[in-house]
């Protein structure tokens, strides 16, 4: 990583509350959404056609994932609100992390890889919405499935998320879909491509549809890429050559000391 990224990384860990528990955060988001899913899914009953509710809830929330990304995430709002949105997204994670450096080297850097708790909180609220409005007119098992579903796409993308963020592995590196998200993901914190390109996390089927992947391919192509650069569109090699890099590809880095984002050198 260059001066600027360590410093900025630097900086940001000395701002991090000495209470806050990347761990305990991670628990507190996936054990009370596993929580609710299964809370949910114990009211259905002899659902039958509704469970046609789980893709459609997955298609719809992956395009709505694509937009709040590009047009909320990478997009100063006039509220307050969107204004923290924005300056925590964009300001602070594409700062601490860009391609050169994805990874976290401890669990405290947690905090900048997942959403806020608040965040979670939302969400469910969001997602305690929709299911209502399903209940009240297809019926219940609608709702219910519905709710779930919902949930476990917030976790999915958090945990999909994290996985952008970690060391590479054999693992994450041969992980269909995995793969191809960590790949897209370090696209998308080129910084001068972030705004336009892979904004999906969970599955890049909206990148895809609303021509916002970098690759030029089919649907099954788009989600089974893997680490491949060979079906980059012609307008993105051109914007590689005018910024005269590589296309980045996850690839093993020596270890980063936890705590000051300093790169370990690697034994012999």
């Amino acid at each position: 990583m260059d001066d600027k990224q360590r410093i900025f990384r630097s900086q940001y860990q000395a701002g991090i509350s000495p209470y806050y528990h990347g761990v305990l955060h991670g628990l507190f988001v996936f054990g009370l959404g596993i929580s609710l899913i299964m809370l949910a899914l114990a009211q259905v009953q002899a659902a039958g056609w509704a469970w046609l509710g789980v893709p459609a809830t997955l298609l719809f929330a992956n395009v709505n994932e694509w937009y709040v990304h590009k047009n909320r995430l990478h997009k100063r709002g006039k509220s307050r609100l969107l204004q923290l949105i924005w300056y925590r997204h964009t300001r602070e994670h594409h700062h601490y992390f860009t391609h050169e450096e994805m990874r976290v080297a401890s669990t405290r850097e947690y905090r900048i890889v997942f959403f806020p708790a608040y965040a979670f909180v939302m969400i469910a609220i969001q997602s305690v919405l929709l299911g209502l409005l399903c209940a009240l007119l297809v019926g219940r098992n609608l709702g219910y499935i519905v709710f779930a579903t919902a949930i476990a796409f917030y976790l999915w993308y958090e945990a999909m998320h994290f996985l952008c963020h970690v060391d590479e592995s054999a693992l994450v590196r041969h992980l269909p879909l995995v793969n191809t998200m960590r790949r897209n993901h370090m696209v998308h914190h080129t910084q001068a491509l972030m705004t336009e390109y892979n904004m999906n996390l969970t599955f890049p089927f909206a990148n895809w549809l609303l021509g916002t992947s970098d690759l030029q391919r089919s649907l099954l192509g788009t989600l089974f890429n893997g680490y491949s650069s060979q079906h980059l569109k012609p307008e993105v090699v051109r914007r590689y050559q005018e910024l005269g890099m590589e296309p980045p590809v996850p690839h093993v880095q020596a270890p980063l000391e936890p705590g000051s984002g300093t790169v370990l050198p690697q034994s012999h």
